[in-house]
């Protein structure tokens, strides 16, 4: 598979995940400068909790159909209707425990205002249950321009309706961002809906056997997840525990940079995933290890600017953007730097076993990386505060990272000298594109 007859649909790509990154950039400026710490630590805390239950879902019901809908041997429908029905009942059992466990979460956490912000998150979930299924089914044929109109109009909307509320004077609370969210979030599923009415071919009532399908290869997918979200998550979750919202506050003014890392790890499963499944259904495990080298090679050398960028530029992007707010958070920043080469590898390992099929696998990776995330966020964070946060989030994806790769090799055999030397195709394409510009 030759990763250039995809340039344009990867640059839509790019240009998809580039979003959340302007998201990001008004994200600092209509919101860390305005709202007060505390309001801004409480809204991360609802947001974490958002971004776990609808990452679960999607592990359990959407992975399923992103990789079944893109093997030419499945029945659409039939995989569409199972997994939206699964989809359905575990976003109606995540706004049912949330609901139950906002007092004593309010309490364990510092923050006594969450537990009515809480209230808000079943809302959220209804808002965003058919831009999450729309996106992953438009991901499945390829469509990475219509998945750039879905998620521009959340990413690009909500900024807008912030700039909008403050001129208004009527942004002030971590209510009002919920809000806000809540209403891009519908506007955004209204779109996807609109993009995927030829696609939305449903059954009445999925068989037992397709739903059964769906179910398990979810519930490894699920599980690997829960430990990804554990080692990407916990650590605001306990760092408010141990020092409440106005920590959170200060370890998120930083993290907030590092979303250019997920935004790559996207664009690498929007193609990684689906392509690989397509290669392991037709047996063409040539192509794949091809596939995989360049994709591992290209990903890492794309990510060299971003390294240099936060290790030497940390300290003016934190000064400048915050006004004097936030100092220090500029060591954390520097310190997240080093993942600039690992989430690559990491989203390209654990896409591909997803498409060769090992869900089952991803679980029990995701339990090893669990424990160590765990260990090493609840000696660091009470010993070090937000430092401590940065540091096990670094450790643990490097742990990740190493026994994903391992693992990888036992079905798609790698050999850095093989990776390293398909740097020379990243010559020839630029050698290739110069040639054809010149003529």
């Amino acid at each position: 598979m030759e990763l250039g007859k995809h340039l344009g649909k990867g640059l839509w790509g790019l240009a998809d995940k580039a979003l959340p990154v302007v998201y990001g950039v008004a994200y600092v400026v209509l919101v860390i400068r305005v709202l007060p710490e505390e309001e801004f630590g409480n809204f991360v805390l609802i947001q974490e909790i958002f971004l776990i239950a609808t990452g679960l879902a999607m592990a359990f019901a959407l992975q399923p159909l992103l990789k079944f809908a893109a093997e030419e041997r499945s029945d659409q429908s039939a995989v569409l209707s199972s997994a939206l029905l699964l989809h359905l009942a575990f976003i109606l059992a995540a706004s049912l425990l949330v609901v139950a466990v906002r007092w004593p979460a309010s309490e364990l956490l510092n923050s006594p205002q969450l537990s009515n912000l809480m209230l808000y998150l079943p809302v959220m979930f209804a808002a965003s249950f058919m831009r999450n299924s729309t996106l992953v089914l438009l991901q499945s044929r390829f469509r990475i321009q219509e998945v750039f109109w879905v998620d521009a109009v959340h990413f690009l909307g909500a900024p807008m309706l912030i700039y909008g509320y403050s001129k208004l004077g009527k942004f002030d609370s971590a209510l009002d961002l919920i809000v806000i969210n809540i209403l891009s979030l519908l506007a955004s599923s209204l779109v996807g809906l609109w993009l995927c009415r030829a696609m939305l071919v449903l059954r009445s009532l999925p068989a037992r056997e397709d739903v059964k399908k769906v179910w398990d290869y979810g519930k490894f997918t699920l599980g690997g997840l829960v430990s990804y979200m554990v080692y990407t998550k916990a650590d605001s979750f306990i760092l408010s525990a141990f020092s409440g919202p106005v920590q959170v506050a200060v370890y998120n003014s930083v993290k907030i940079y590092i979303r250019m890392y997920d935004m790559v790890s996207q664009v690498l499963q929007m193609f990684v995933l689906p392509a690989t499944s397509k290669l392991v259904s037709k047996d063409d495990w040539t192509s794949l290890r091809a596939f995989v080298e360049k994709a591992l090679n290209f990903s890492t050398v794309g990510m060299i600017p971003v390294f240099l960028l936060f290790l030497i530029l940390a300290s003016p992007l934190v000064q400048i953007v915050y006004q004097g707010r936030y100092l220090e958070a500029i060591p954390m920043l520097q310190i997240f730097a080093v993942l600039s080469f690992v989430v690559p590898a990491n989203a390209v390992g654990s896409n591909a076993l997803l498409g060769l099929g090992q869900a089952r696998l991803g679980f029990y990776l995701g339990v090893q990386i669990l424990v160590v995330s765990l260990v090493i966020n609840v000696v660091m964070i009470p010993w070090l505060g937000a430092m401590g946060a940065t540091l096990a989030y670094v450790l643990s994806t490097f742990v990740l990272v190493f026994i994903t790769l391992r693992q990888l090799h036992r079905f798609v055999p790698l050999d850095l000298r093989a990776i390293v030397a398909r740097t020379n195709d990243i010559k020839r394409f630029i050698q290739k594109q110069w040639s054809a510009r010149t003529l």
